[in-house]
């Protein structure tokens, strides 16, 4: 039974939000997707302003849904599925905006339909008979604090349940005490957040849980996490076993944690690989299982959800040094050791730089790039020296040091003493390490990592006091670790997804049939060029990769290039291009995707892109990308549908009061960018201030008052799209001070 949205709505609305499956997520998702298609095909849907207004929601980040779900995060989409809500007439979009930073444009507020009042008005009715997501959006409007714009919210925060006209002309003379009505106000919010939870909405207990703990009331965020892990919500599901596990209900937590780990939880995929990894952390009543332990260790090493830097940072180095210590029969699996090296969190610490320094020495999975392993096996040895042994990873690079030395790279000359030395400490170093029973996963059992450095030794003899290759031998080789000859190993390496993730690992296995096999499973696959990169002359270069993506009706694919573009309109040859990295996209059919996948495949050909491609860039700021002020509030306006018609609504804004001072300019001030200040001047006119900035030492000033909105309008628009000047005859030079 629905009390606000219409039934089919509803019904959508809580496959995505009244659980945690992601199947069903999705599957509400599409069910929506396809009234926004009836509608965009003219046909009449009932509520459609409210499906514009989730999706809107949906497409906002994991911060409004729950991140496990995989929802893809669209800014633009977003903002302008919001606004099409509003235009629609649905008053929660109205409300949903006012908690969302840039979307009351000046446009959307000239268009609103109804009242923000009136909007809360008719949620608040939907909450009182049941809605779980109007009593969630109320009880925002009490805990963000808009209930200061609204009279209706006012009205129940100082009377309770106004009514009469007693009660009105009271609230309009009585100063309410904001220190005495604070408590009054969160119980408010915290009375509508029982109610959107006790409905089914999940997300309702994230709110609920930081409102106990921002009131220190331990027994109710207690409580609170305990429902919302019966409810399913991933986040309560991790604290619940959190709590468990710091009062030694080590089972427990684990039950908890395996519930999180079938929803792909980061937090909940690391502390149940700490169980299986180390059983002293719950005194040996949860047998080891290395197996186990690394599979979630990887999992939570790309998950994209809680964990913070640190901890994408620990459970990384766990998953590479099960991945090198060949602890339970694991191979050694440098595809995906060298991607895991990849990781941004691990750059904080020192102990990547022997892993660093072998796979670029020894191409493991990896461009040979020796100027990069040379710098990372001194970065090794002042760590070595600062900390001592690494065990393993001493190994690692001593041998990438010794075989720098061996081929010159050090010295210009081969010093082959070096080299053996290095070698030698590599050995010693991997024997010691084999020999003992006390390693760190608490096996109880000597490791047994393959012996590379006594390999490489053998290539070696002492003669007259210093060492050379003996007869026939030109270099020492080693048979350990060996990756795939075949090509396209140094080109390409396929994403492998796993467990219907969105995340996924790189495999060694080049072999087409495996790729088109695993393309009828997986929602995409992607190319990674780490070597001879592909460029198109005066369109992308260094092509990095190359994603194919399932789209939702999984009759067609979308095809990304992610590569590079130069900005050509700086001038001076003394001044190097800015480079920003950008994609182009395009739909397709499946065998077309297939066959320009084949054709890169066979012949590391890219395919030609024409008018039919787009492009985004991926920067966070690509050129001239300009925002709009109006007063405190900032509107990104490549975000948006109608960025040009927003510009002239605030124009008319500050010319009717309802705006002091608007603002068009770069969202950084870079070389030879204009901005414009607006505001009030006297009478009709507009006090509009030029800046063009040609450096960073030179930024010239102009100014002028107009009465015409075209011509101002005019003016910026050829200032954004062109980067061109108005004819400032008649404005003033404001003077340098």
């Amino acid at each position: 039974m629905s009390f606000y949205f219409t039934d089919q709505i509803q019904q959508s609305f809580n496959k995505i939000f009244h659980q945690c499956n992601k199947d069903i997520a999705w599957a509400g998702k599409a069910e929506l997707d396809a009234l926004v298609k009836l509608d965009e095909e003219g046909q009449k849907v009932p509520g459609i302003g409210d499906v514009y207004a989730i999706l809107a929601r949906v497409y906002s980040g994991p911060q409004f849904t729950w991140i496990e779900a995989g929802f893809p995060e669209d800014d633009t989409k977003a903002y302008s599925y919001l606004h099409t809500a509003i235009r629609k007439g649905s008053a929660i979009a109205i409300l949903q905006a006012m908690r969302s930073s840039g979307a009351l444009t000046p446009t959307i507020e000239k268009e609103l339909p109804m009242t923000k009042d009136q909007a809360f008005q008719r949620v608040y009715e939907g909450a009182q008979k049941g809605c779980s997501y109007c009593a969630y959006a109320i009880a925002n409007v009490f805990q963000w604090g808009d209930y200061r714009l609204l009279p209706s919210a006012q009205k129940i925060v100082n009377e309770g349940e106004p009514s009469g006209v007693v009660h009105f002309l009271k609230s309009l003379f009585v100063q309410v005490d904001q220190r005495r009505l604070g408590p009054k106000i969160i119980s408010i919010a915290q009375q509508w957040l029982h109610k959107s939870a006790a409905a089914g909405l999940v997300i309702a207990y994230r709110n609920l849980r930081l409102i106990y703990a921002e009131q220190n009331n331990k027994a109710m965020e207690e409580q609170v996490i305990f429902e919302g892990a019966a409810a399913g919500l991933p986040l309560m599901i991790y604290l619940a076993g959190d709590i468990c596990k710091s009062r030694g209900k080590h089972e427990r937590a684990l039950e908890y944690f395996e519930r999180g780990v079938t929803m792909n939880n980061g937090m909940c995929l690391r502390e149940a690989a700490e169980y299986y990894a180390k059983p002293c952390e719950s005194n040996k009543r949860i047998p080891q299982d290395i197996q186990k332990a690394l599979k979630y260790y990887e999992r939570a090493a790309i998950s994209p959800d809680y964990l913070d830097f640190n901890d994408h940072a620990y459970v990384t180095m766990q998953t590479i040094t099960l991945r090198t210590l060949n602890i339970d029969g694991q191979s050694q699996d440098w595809s995906r050791i060298a991607h895991l090296l990849q990781q941004p969190a691990i750059y904080t610490l020192d102990t990547i730089w022997p892993y660093l320094a072998y796979v670029f020495t020894f191409k493991k999975g990896n461009t040979h790039a020796i100027r990069t392993a040379i710098e990372c096996v001194n970065k090794a040895s002042k760590c070595y020296d600062r900390y001592g042994s690494y065990d393993y990873a001493d190994h690692l690079w001593q041998l990438a040091a010794g075989y720098c030395y061996e081929i010159g790279a050090f010295t210009k000359e081969p010093d082959l003493d070096q080299a053996v030395t290095f070698y030698e400490h590599a050995r010693e170093s991997i024997n010691r390490l084999n020999t003992r029973n006390d390693n760190c996963f608490g096996t109880g059992e000597p490791l047994v990592i393959p012996d590379e450095a006594s390999e490489r030794l053998e290539a070696f003899e002492l003669v007259n006091g210093h060492y050379q290759y003996k007869e026939g031998i030109q270099q020492s080789s080693t048979t350990c670790n060996p990756m795939p000859p075949a090509w396209p190993q140094n080109s390409v390496d396929v994403l492998e997804i796993f467990e219907d993730s969105t995340t996924g690992w790189r495999t060694n296995r080049y072999d087409w049939n495996f790729i088109e096999r695993e393309w009828d499973t997986q929602k995409y696959l992607s190319f990674i060029i780490y070597d001879n990169r592909q460029s198109i002359e005066n369109v992308i270069y260094d092509v990095y990769s190359i994603v194919m993506f399932h789209n939702e009706d999984k009759n067609s694919c979308t095809i990304y290039l992610y590569g590079y573009i130069e900005d050509t309109s700086r001038q001076d040859e003394n001044v190097d291009p800015r480079v920003y990295e950008m994609r182009y996209f395009k739909e397709m059919s499946i065998p077309e995707g297939l066959g320009l996948i084949k054709r890169f495949y066979d012949t590391a050909t890219l395919p030609v892109i024409d008018e039919s491609w787009e492009k985004q860039y991926k920067n966070t700021t690509p050129p001239r990308e300009y925002v709009l002020t109006c007063d405190n509030d900032i509107f990104y306006l490549n975000q948006y549908e109608y960025p040009n018609q927003m510009i002239k609504d605030a124009l008319e804004g500050v010319a009717n009061g309802k705006y002091n001072i608007i603002e068009v300019r770069p969202s950084s001030l870079d070389d030879q960018c204009i901005s414009y200040y607006i505001e009030r001047a006297k009478g009709k006119n507009l006090r509009i201030r030029l800046y063009a900035t040609v450096d960073e030492d030179n930024v010239y000033g102009f100014e002028r008052d107009s009465s015409n909105l075209t011509s101002i309008n005019y003016w910026i628009q050829e200032s954004i799209t062109s980067n061109k000047l108005p004819d400032l005859s008649d404005w003033d030079e404001i003077k340098k001070k």
